[in-house]
This record gives structure tokens, sequence and C-alpha cells, in this order.
């Protein structure tokens, strides 16, 4: 389950897509970043592959410039992070719910 959001990714940290990309494949490894050249019209694109060692691939267009590449990875993420959300079953949403709870409690955010 992915542990921060896409959203805490834009609002917490430099909007740097280098750093971005560093931060969001240490912290989902289930996560697979990549570039290649899409179509001109196609920012990013995300897969799901499901092999035991990634479960979504996020490809990013190299031809766009590092700011929409940014933006491009924030918005696949948060597809991402949807995406785990409707796979839990009904029982793992509070437990999701919970664990986030406690580590807001911990970190006293």
């Amino acid at each position: 389950m992915i542990n921060m959001s896409a959203q805490s990714l834009w609002t917490r940290f430099p909007r740097n897509y280098e750093y971005i990309k560093i931060i969001a494949q240490e912290k989902w490894i289930h996560i697979k970043i990549e570039e290649k050249k899409l179509k001109s019209s196609q920012n990013a694109m995300r897969m799901y592959v499901g092999t035991p060692s990634v479960c979504w691939l996020v490809v990013i267009n190299t031809e766009i410039d590092d700011s929409e590449k940014y933006f491009a990875l924030i918005h696949e993420l948060t597809h991402c992070y949807i995406d785990e959300i409707k796979l839990l079953e009904k029982k793992d949403e509070e437990k999701v719910v919970q664990s986030m709870e406690k580590t807001l409690r911990k970190n006293k955010f």
C-alpha cells in the first residue's frame, strides 16, 4: 500500500523532477519509473504490471521538459494511489486509515 500520497510529494518537497523521482522510487518499491519517447501529445502513462518486483510501471515522456515531467509523475503517482485504494477489500480500509492515523500521531503533524 502506498504510504505517502502523491499530493504530499507535491506539497512537502521541492518541485524538482529528479528529486521527486528518487523519493518516489525509494518510497514505493512496487512502482517502477522509466522514461522513454512517447507520442508528443502524451506526457506519461501507467500500466499495471503485477510481477513480484513491481505492480505499476510509470513511463514519463523524455521529450518534455523537467517541469512537465514533474507534474506528469505526480499525476501518474496519484493514479497509482487511487488504483491501490480501489484494490483494497472493505475490511482492509480501516486498517490503512488506522495506520495513517498512528503515523500522524507519532510524528505530531
